[in-house]
């Protein structure tokens, strides 16, 4: 572990950060691990993200009582801004657990937009997207169908 002097200049413990936020470390001040992570969009995601589609379209739905939780990632999807949050708490000050397919979001599900494979996030939020373009069968990959997951269903 390093350690600087409380008069280290600002600039000097950024660059220590920049230099090691990829492989990650502990904070000199507080001692908390960071790092940059890799986050890949997955067929988890894909499948979750097409739920809430044809649950509310764009609109904002309650994810725990219309989908419930499939991937348990549904709110990275925020990274590519394929979905928004509702910024309304609950009473306790909690999350409300609301959230909506962005226009972004339903090009890709409709197959007309792709995304870059990747985003790079620190402290929950999206640094840079990288990787290959990809779209939402790509996402899928070989396990799912895409015409299955979007067919209407059975009355």
């Amino acid at each position: 572990m390093t350690s600087f002097s409380d008069s280290a200049p600002l600039a000097q413990l950024k660059a220590w950060f920049e230099k090691r936020k990829a492989e990650g470390d502990h904070c000199p001040v507080c001692q908390q691990h960071f790092k940059v992570y890799r986050r890949k969009i997955n067929s988890g995601m894909a499948r979750s993200l097409i739920s809430m589609y044809r649950a509310g379209k764009t609109e904002f739905i309650h994810i725990p009582t219309t989908i419930g939780s499939r991937s348990r990632e549904e709110g990275k999807l925020r990274y590519w801004g394929l979905v928004e949050e509702e910024t309304t708490l609950r009473p306790d000050g909690g999350r409300a657990g609301y959230w909506r397919v962005t226009e972004m979001g339903e090009l890709f599900v409709l197959g007309k937009v792709k995304v870059p494979m990747y985003a790079e996030v620190y402290d929950g939020e999206r640094l840079s997207l990288s990787g290959d373009m990809v779209g939402i069968i790509d996402a899928l990959g070989q396990k799912f169908h895409y015409s299955e997951l979007m067919a209407e269903r059975a009355s």
